[in-house]
């Protein structure tokens, strides 16, 4: 059987890094899918092939192999746990993550004995705070889970998903695999019901500042060390996504603008925005009157910081090619994880 499995990216509008101290976030899913396409022949042999086309890399292993690694992952977080290691030392090279998320799987449903073949690779951009880690994971998850016709609830899926990416970020809050099985626009706080949120017709943009020297773990950490106990800032946080949501819901978009800049200020203050690209917002807001803040971990290093949300009624495409930045339309993803058969199965 061979299974073709769409998952969409996502975009915090507000809460990154706040939603690990119990604060809300607004989050939304995008339609930059992740594509994974499955292919199982039984056989008497047991053997693992993964394609990544987006690092241009095919591996083929043998069970006893990538169980092995995944033991050796497991123990490399085990570390990184007891302040023994780096969180980048855990998943070192992008098939890990693919082989762990294999490996927890089947603590809950055994792989089927056999040839299974997987090819991944994605229209969204790549470690730039697009939750590209959580969309491959769902992608492998929902593949396996309907060539092992398992049955797993929303939250039973979200739970592993969150369990697997703290193996990539250190701590998961959730809210990255959450937006991505549930899809639309989505109020996120841990421990609470997640709630929907009707979308709104603001004129939104992408800009792509190019991927982070530090990663989204490493930023997790220097800002877990600096900030975790200051619980003025959280609050701060906290309050300007309330304003967001209220704002959002009653269709004020000078609201939402106000909001979304305050946000910007939080993220700078807590030292995640490289210069350059806070210089770049600062003339988006003088030159177009808009209102933009980076929507992932941002960067602690170098001059990138992933992606850039930009509520304008124009598309800033001029500033964009001055600084060499990519700029296109933000849409909304509304549908829920799809995952289908396909070539012969579903000719039949």
């Amino acid at each position: 059987m061979k299974t073709l499995c769409f998952v969409p990216a996502k975009l915090i509008l507000s809460g990154e890094h706040a939603v690990l101290y119990q604060c809300p976030a607004l989050s939304m899913a995008i339609d930059l899918p992740t594509y994974c396409e499955c292919e199982y022949t039984p056989s008497t042999l047991f053997s693992v092939t993964i394609e990544l086309v987006d690092f241009q890399q095919k591996h083929c292993f043998p069970y006893e192999i990538w169980q092995k690694m995944c033991i050796e992952i497991e123990s490399r977080y085990l570390l990184f746990q007891h302040k023994s290691g780096a969180i980048q030392s855990v998943l070192t090279k992008p098939i890990d993550l693919i082989l762990n998320t294999l490996f927890h799987f089947e603590e809950l449903c055994p792989l089927k004995a056999g040839d299974w073949q997987f090819k991944i690779y994605s229209d969204a951009y790549i470690g730039r705070g697009l939750g590209s880690s959580a969309a491959v994971i769902l992608s492998l998850l929902t593949s396996l889970i309907k060539h092992h016709n398992f049955d797993l609830s929303n939250d039973a899926l979200l739970a592993l998903a969150q369990r697997i990416e703290c193996r990539q970020h250190g701590k998961s809050s959730g809210i990255d695999p959450a937006t991505l099985i549930y899809g639309g626009l989505l109020q996120y706080q841990s421990n609470l019901p997640i709630q929907r949120v009707n979308a709104q017709n603001f004129n939104a943009w992408l800009i792509d500042t190019g991927k982070p020297l530090s990663t989204t773990g490493q930023c997790v950490e220097h800002v877990k060390q600096e900030w975790a106990d200051n619980k003025s800032c959280w609050k701060s946080f906290k309050k300007v996504t309330r304003r967001l949501m209220e704002a959002w819901s009653e269709e004020d978009s000078l609201g939402v603008k106000r909001a979304i800049r305050k946000n910007q200020k939080l993220l700078f203050n807590i030292g995640v925005v490289p210069a350059k690209v806070q210089g770049f917002i600062d003339r988006l807001e003088n030159q177009h009157h808009a209102a933009a803040k980076i929507c992932g971990a941002g960067s602690i290093s170098g001059d990138n910081a992933g992606i850039v949300l930009c509520i304008s009624e124009d598309p800033p495409y001029a500033l964009c090619e001055t600084y060499d930045y990519e700029c296109l339309p933000l849409h909304l993803y509304t549908k829920a994880i799809e995952c289908n058969v396909i070539e012969s199965e579903k000719r039949a």
